[in-house]
């Protein structure tokens, strides 16, 4: 694109390009391409820089960088509040300057510039009210950035502050899914513990419900443990059980016999009379393993045993 006015004819496909490139942004990376892309389609200019607020320092990340080196980058962020920048940022009003008669940005003392600022855009990206960013321009030619140009990025500026604040929404979001599945994780750990009661026998008191995915976690943790421990003998406690469906009963059943493939005996106590239909129901059977009315009953046995 030219440094002239956008020609009508392009502003239709442009804005379309513009609304579905941003709205298919799902991480910051993807917004800062995005912008990008953008830009260079509005404007092709010797300097542009987007920054996004970080908002555990309050500081100005210098997200993306064109025609600059990564010194004049690392320069410009350091002092980006201290700037022109910065006063974009925090007053949310376009700062232009048509004609620069002489560079006075500091970031550009660092090291001699290729090419001479002439001319100077910078927009404030807002979202929610918030001030989250802004977009600087600079071009070799003086009065580089017409009406529709300012008029253009300050859309893009707007949709970024509002895509901006979607990101940080789905940031949070699945920083709470996140927790979720540890708590959750973690009472499922807490409903089953693991207690080795004597040398080589270990207990699993079960309470709660029974449910396909909780006996897939139980054959984790007790196959785990046992292939891990010299187990003699794994006691399994349903009583705090409050139901099994045919499906948990199969699955405990499931869990008895390859218990007995690692060569641990496995003992059952405390099982319902519900569950004990629902096995004779559905012809589950628990060939080799000793059942008991209560654990304590098994631990007897077990130590017997020993």
């Amino acid at each position: 694109m030219s440094h002239d006015e956008v020609p009508a004819l392009d502003l239709v496909p442009l804005l379309d390009h513009i609304a579905t490139a941003l709205a298919s942004v799902r991480d910051e990376a993807a917004l800062v391409a995005a912008m990008g892309d953008i830009m260079q389609r509005i404007i092709d200019v010797e300097y542009v820089a987007v920054f996004f607020l970080d908002r555990s320092t309050s500081r100005l990340r210098h997200v993306f960088a064109r025609g600059f080196t990564e010194e004049e980058r690392l320069e410009a962020e350091r002092t980006a509040m201290d700037r022109h920048v910065g006063d974009v940022f925090c007053s949310q009003q376009v700062f232009h300057v048509p004609e620069v008669a002489i560079e006075s940005d500091p970031s550009a003392q660092l090291s001699p510039r290729r090419h001479t600022v002439r001319s100077r855009l910078t927009l404030p990206l807002v979202g929610r009210g918030q001030s989250v960013g802004a977009i600087s321009l600079g071009s070799t030619r003086p009065e580089s950035f017409t009406q529709t140009h300012i008029t253009l990025l300050s859309s893009v500026a707007s949709l970024a502050g509002v895509v901006y604040w979607n990101l940080e929404d789905l940031k949070t979001l699945e920083a709470q899914l996140a927790l979720t599945r540890a708590q959750k994780e973690e009472l499922r750990r807490l409903s089953t513990p693991l207690l080795e009661i004597a040398p080589g026998v270990l207990l699993l008191p079960l309470v709660g419900r029974m449910d396909t995915a909780r006996a897939d976690q139980i054959a984790d943790r007790l196959l785990s443990a046992v292939s891990q421990r010299a187990t003699r003998a794994a006691l399994i406690d349903v009583t705090g059980v409050e139901a099994m469906d045919a499906a948990s009963v199969s699955a405990l059943a499931a869990i008895t016999r390859a218990t007995k493939l690692l060569g641990a005996e496995c003992m059952l106590s405390g099982i319902s009379p519900a569950s004990a239909v629902q096995m004779t129901e559905h012809d589950i059977h628990l060939d080799g393993v000793s059942t008991f009315s209560s654990a304590s009953n098994a631990l007897v046995a077990a130590m017997r045993r020993s």
